[in-house]
């Protein structure tokens, strides 16, 4: 787990915090069971004193609040922690040049880490400081006990380490496999049309359902693996409370040589240290889960490190040109229904290019192999310099973050600035309406939002990025009348200013093109004016 540990060296502030919530929470435990136990014997041994039981109860009561709110901030401490750990990631990995599907990175395999800083983190506190105090204690009140404990203790880490490092093999080949599955079925998505055409539904039906059930079969086989690890862990604790009992009960009732309120508060210290090295346990299986996540990140990391960009830099190009593919040739592995051969283009600087042609052309194609999401088979795709390229998509991700983060990308930029876009993109209505404003949480599980405030969302990132290159993947589809005519006059200024590449069927958003890219049948040609039927279809 050292990887999970390193991304959160920086937040000690946090660890500190947590620690010391985990030494008050264990000095609140002692004094609970030892309090409980003698007002048991108080009670049923002594029998008087019963006029001082409202008090006993009230200040039991008081310590059972205590150790309710420590254990409150452990927690706390620990989302915290999480939290600034997932906006770093994502904050690397987010202009990371990658082969994988960085969407189910940024959100899936981001999100998988999560558990480890949230529940095994400050579990690791509480189980470290909770039974060093309670064998501390036992020491001076009933020493056999902790030694009993001290013996039987090890057993279950050593159970549940054997168990966690199966999880983390099965978890890393569970994201492997949805990371898979979610390409396939992208690829497969966007060729639907050209599949029915071939009569190929049928046998990529059988290639999903074969992939959803392999992810299905690996997500079934950590459930098994977590319930046999808690049924061993139950075990081997209720064997060591056992074994405390016995002792304990040898010595008051066979041996008679210890008192009734020593015997009572190490029972009820017994499964107090029990329960925190079991419950270390159960986060345990929840970290080595979270260690194949971070192994994919890091993976992720050394990736885009060792990967030969497909992208060549020539400042040498002609001055009129940003990007140049000169016979750049590609294909999908196992498609045999599609292809490009030879493409030759020239796209101007600070010009406004259509990209137009029928569903299923290769339109999206073409525009990932220029982002470098894809790599030519052959041929050599130019810059005329290092570019930031922007890019507006047809279905806009919202991150489970707050509405900055999702604006800024996770980066950091003026908090004034961002207000100025968000005004710009009509959000800021949303934004008053917001519990918390821009720092509210949204995405799955928070605030949602409407589609065409997602779109704006994205727009808002567009122009906070200030890109050379901006591309538009059929930006007004499924839009509002309010939030179309947003994008379209977007679009119409950026074309006055920027390199601008759009792929639409609407005429309000080509109108303004100075250049025209045909795709048709693998086919790529710069034409003068599209046919009447070319920008419609």
């Amino acid at each position: 787990m050292k990887e999970l540990t390193k991304y959160s060296m920086q937040y000690k502030l946090l660890q500190i915090f947590m620690f010391l919530a985990s030494l008050l929470l264990s000095l609140t435990v002692i004094f609970q069971n030892i309090y409980l136990g003698k007002i048991i014997n108080q009670m049923l041994v002594v029998k008087s004193g019963y006029e001082q039981l409202y008090l006993w109860l009230g200040i039991l009561l008081a310590v059972l609040l205590l150790r309710a709110c420590f254990n409150y901030l452990n927690q706390l401490s620990g989302q915290q922690l999480s939290f600034k750990v997932k906006r770093d990631v994502r904050h690397n990995l987010i202009n990371k040049d990658t082969e994988r599907s960085k969407v189910t990175i940024l959100t899936e395999v981001v999100e998988g880490i999560h558990p480890f800083y949230e529940s095994y983190l400050p579990q690791v506190f509480k189980s470290t400081i909770i039974p060093i105090a309670i064998i501390i204690t036992l020491f001076f009140i009933h020493w056999p006990a902790a030694l009993i404990m001290m013996i039987t203790a090890p057993f279950i880490p050593l159970f549940y380490i054997v168990f966690g490092l199966r999880t983390r093999d099965k978890a890393k080949d569970q994201m492997q496999s949805l990371d898979r599955f979610a390409s396939e079925f992208i690829d497969l998505t966007k060729g639907l049309v050209s599949l029915k055409l071939f009569n190929r539904t049928d046998e990529t039906t059988a290639k999903i359902h074969k992939s959803s059930t392999s992810f299905r079969d690996l997500t079934m086989e950590i459930l098994k693996s977590a319930f046999l690890s808690g049924l061993m862990l139950e075990f081997i604790s209720m064997l060591g409370i056992g074994i405390v009992a016995l002792e304990v009960g040898l010595r008051l009732i066979v041996f008679n040589d210890v008192s009734f309120v020593v015997a009572i508060i190490t029972l009820l210290l017994a499964p107090e240290f029990y329960n925190a090295i079991k419950d270390l346990g159960q986060a345990f299986h929840t970290g080595k889960q979270s260690e194949g996540y971070i192994e994919m990140i890091e993976e992720m990391n050394n990736e885009e490190q060792a990967k030969k960009t497909a992208i060549q830099i020539d400042s040498n190009m002609n001055q009129q040109d940003m990007i140049q593919f000169n016979d750049v040739s590609f294909a999908y592995p196992n498609r045999q229904d599609f292809s490009f051969n030879k493409i030759n283009l020239n796209i101007k600087e600070k010009s406004h290019t259509a990209i137009i042609g029928p569903s299923g052309a290769g339109k999206s194609t073409l525009i990932q192999l220029m982002l470098n999401e894809l790599s030519p088979n052959n041929g050599a795709i130019k810059y005329k310099k290092p570019l930031k390229i922007g890019y507006l998509s047809q279905r806009p991700y919202i991150f489970s973050a707050t509405l900055l983060e999702n604006v800024t990308m996770f980066q950091s930029y003026d908090e004034n600035h961002v207000f100025d876009v968000l005004k710009e993109v009509g959000l800021m209505e949303k934004v008053t309406q917001l519990s918390k404003g821009i720092n509210t949480m949204i995405g799955d599980g928070y605030e949602m939002l409407s589609g065409g405030e997602m779109r704006r969302v994205e727009l808002a990132r567009l122009l906070l990025l200030n890109p050379d290159v901006v591309i538009f993947d059929e930006p007004t589809t499924g839009l509002d009348i309010k939030t179309e005519q947003l994008i379209v006059h977007t679009v119409n200024q950026f074309a006055n200013e920027k390199t601008v590449i759009t792929i639409a069927h609407r005429k309000e958003v080509l109108k303004y093109a100075t250049h025209y890219i045909e795709v048709q049948n693998g086919e790529v040609r710069e034409i003068d004016v599209p046919h009447k039927g070319g920008v419609m279809q």
